[in-house]
């Protein structure tokens, strides 16, 4: 094995800013155990953490040719982090004022429900046969089978990098597949 030489942060957002990939992976590296941890602490939920995790990580990479690098990276991560996890907690403080507002009885439409779920089914089925089978069978594995990065890495032995790489990725493209289908969808299943 080759060993890594690792940079100074500066000449790694540099690097990132022309899209050197190797060295996202490793400021990556650098930073997710400790946003996991606070992320952790903040949200409670092991699922959410990593989803939040993904999506700041996304979010350096969608920005990258404007990260400044002489700003501090850690603060800009968790600047992105705090206001995903405060968006995360609008949401369902919005759900569950508008269920407690409206009333879950008179909401409740068996057929209507059942029809709308049919339809996400049939949308979400669409979608994902658009990914490559490897984002496939780890976007299933994680989000609909509910499996850790560790189980998905022990079974399709495959680093919890390439995992999270592959989920972003699926996200990504199911996100825009969905939103051109409907708005409301895409939030209820990847909201």
């Amino acid at each position: 094995m080759k060993p890594v030489n690792i940079l100074p942060e500066k000449e790694l957002i540099n690097r990132i800013q022309s899209g050197d990939q190797v060295a996202f992976e490793q400021l990556y590296f650098q930073y997710a155990g400790k946003l996991t941890h606070r992320l952790l602490h903040l949200l409670k939920s092991e699922e959410l953490a990593q989803d939040i995790l993904q999506d700041v990580f996304l979010k350096v990479w969608e920005v990258r040719d404007r990260l400044d690098p002489e700003l501090s990276f850690g603060a800009f991560l968790y600047t992105i982090a705090g206001n995903l996890c405060k968006n995360t907690f609008r949401k369902a403080l919005s759900h569950q004022l508008y269920e407690s507002a409206h009333g879950f009885e008179e909401a409740y439409s068996p057929v209507e429900q059942h029809l709308e779920r049919k339809e996400a089914e049939l949308a979400l089925e669409s979608a994902l046969s658009k990914l490559t089978t490897r984002q496939k069978e780890v976007f299933t594995l994680h989000k609909i089978e509910g499996k850790s990065y560790k189980e998905i890495s022990e079974l399709l032995g495959i680093s919890p990098n390439t995992i999270n790489q592959l989920i972003q990725q699926a996200n990504k493209q199911l996100k825009a597949t969905l939103i051109t289908h409907s708005l409301l969808l895409a939030a209820i299943l990847l909201g």
